[in-house]
């Protein structure tokens, strides 16, 4: 029974975590990020944004120079290489019998897995969304940023 319970939680959870749209980064001309947060409309004029659960106003695409997308390859690379080197480092510390051993293995994988996966996704992260304050660029990226949205 308590698995069930476990089970009706965590979908719930899972369902109510994808009810919103893309998060986005909002940069001015001065490649300045002002604004951040999930992506809730978009209108002729310019796009709305959810931050911490409340709507922002409507931000003008006078004001937008670019949208990013995705998040930097920093993070992935940080995260897919920090976990085997700490992993590594704490098994190579307790140093008993083959524990240092799969510690210096965790830790050399961890060297070389990072700055791969974070090349990696430096690769294959999107483009920005150049705006400029330019009315045909926000028409044009207005499409895109609507199939975005669910």
């Amino acid at each position: 029974m308590k698995n069930i319970f476990i089970f009706i939680f965590c979908s719930l959870v899972i369902q109510l975590n994808a009810q919103h749209g893309p998060f986005i980064r909002v940069y001015n001309s001065n490649n300045q990020k002002f604004q951040k947060g999930y992506l809730h409309k978009t209108s002729d004029s310019g796009l709305g944004l959810i931050r911490k659960g409340t709507e922002s106003g409507v931000i003008n695409y006078t004001e937008i120079y670019k949208i990013r997308m995705k998040r930097s390859a920093g993070l992935t690379a940080l995260i897919v290489g920090g976990i085997p080197v700490t992993a590594g480092t704490v098994l190579m510390a307790r140093n008993s019998g083959w524990d240092g051993l799969a510690g210096l293995i965790l830790f050399m994988e961890g060297l070389f897995a990072g700055p791969i996966a974070g090349g990696i996704k430096a690769v294959l992260n999107p483009k920005p969304m150049i705006i400029g304050g330019n009315q045909e660029n926000w028409i044009k990226y207005k499409g895109i940023l609507d199939q975005k949205i669910k």
